[in-house]
């Protein structure tokens, strides 16, 4: 009879086990232990370098963007026209004179053809100085710069805001529009009031504008999208207010809006009447954050709907 010997496996403990597992088992324990280490090490890095995003670097990281939006039969004479689109500012505690001295260069840097600013000027009275109308002063574009109030602006002190507009040359455009002209051809620009705080007057806006001139409203809360009267015509909406949420997860949800629309959070969204083009906006409120949604200046393409 052939005996069989297991000779492989090596001598035996004392428990049943194999003397030449020992070293392995010791392998794989201090194996788990470095990839538990690195991977809490690996969390930690995250969370800390996440952290110094959010308060140190995206507030101030001002995004440049560059949408180009369509607006059926919009004349030739408009093609092409870029509109800067500043919102929430926010001046104030958690926003200083510097800052908005920024936005205003890296605006006037872009040469644009029009200046839309939709609201929320300041945070507090205490913003609302003549330093601040010098800052703004300094926006200019060559068919005029043009704004609506937010609430933040109606919290602090609307009239104080109205009469800062007007020290910085800004046109205010509540319930009432301007008529621009470009080589003979004309494009409407109008205004209606906030819409947690004042008046929405839709036909008073748009009162006396030829109905085949094209119109581009400004209004602070995406919302009135929901709430605007089927007539008369909107061409595209201007708004700010959500400020993106100030926090992205990535690949995920805005955790807080301070609109019942989601759709509304950012970017260029299809509304009832309209579309709706919402700017992140470029200042903060309350937690002073952002995080995965950097401040935005939108310069604003019109080109004319191709059939």
């Amino acid at each position: 009879m052939t005996m069989v010997h297991g000779g492989s496996r090596g001598p035996m403990m004392s428990d049943g086990k194999s003397r030449d597992a020992a070293p392995v088992l010791a392998q794989k324990k201090l194996g788990r232990r470095r990839f538990l280490k690195w991977g809490l090490l690996s969390g930690v890095g995250v969370v800390v370098g996440g952290a110094v995003d959010a308060v140190l670097l995206e507030p101030r990281w001002v995004s440049l963007t560059r949408p180009v939006i369509s607006i059926d039969a919009l004349p030739s004479a408009w093609d092409g026209v870029p509109i800067a689109h500043l919102t929430d500012i926010h001046t104030g505690r958690l926003i200083g004179l510097d800052y908005v001295r920024k936005v205003v260069e890296m605006t006037l840097a872009q040469s644009p053809d029009i200046i839309a600013l939709t609201g929320d000027f300041v945070t507090g009275v205490g913003a609302i100085t003549p330093k601040l109308a010098r800052v703004l002063g300094r926006l200019r574009a060559a068919k005029g710069q043009f704004a609506v109030l937010g609430n933040h602006d109606h919290w602090a002190d609307a009239e104080g805001v109205r009469s800062l507009l007007n020290s910085a040359g800004i046109t205010l455009l509540t319930n009432r529009n301007v008529v621009l002209e470009e080589n003979h051809e004309k494009l409407c620009l109008a205004g209606v009031g906030d819409l947690w705080e004042d008046e929405q007057l839709l036909d008073a806006a748009l009162a006396g504008v030829p109905e085949q001139v094209p119109r581009i409203l400004l209004c602070h809360n995406p919302d009135y999208a929901e709430a605007m009267p089927s007539g008369p015509r909107v061409d595209l909406m201007l708004c700010g207010h959500t400020h993106g949420g100030q926090f992205k997860i990535p690949f995920g949800p805005r955790p807080q809006l301070p609109v019942r629309y989601a759709k509304y959070a950012a970017g260029l969204a299809r509304g009832p009447c309209c579309p709706v083009y919402t700017s992140r906006g470029l200042g903060m409120v309350g937690v002073p954050i952002r995080f995965n949604c950097r401040p935005e200046l939108a310069i604003i393409t019109l080109c004319r709907a191709r059939q």
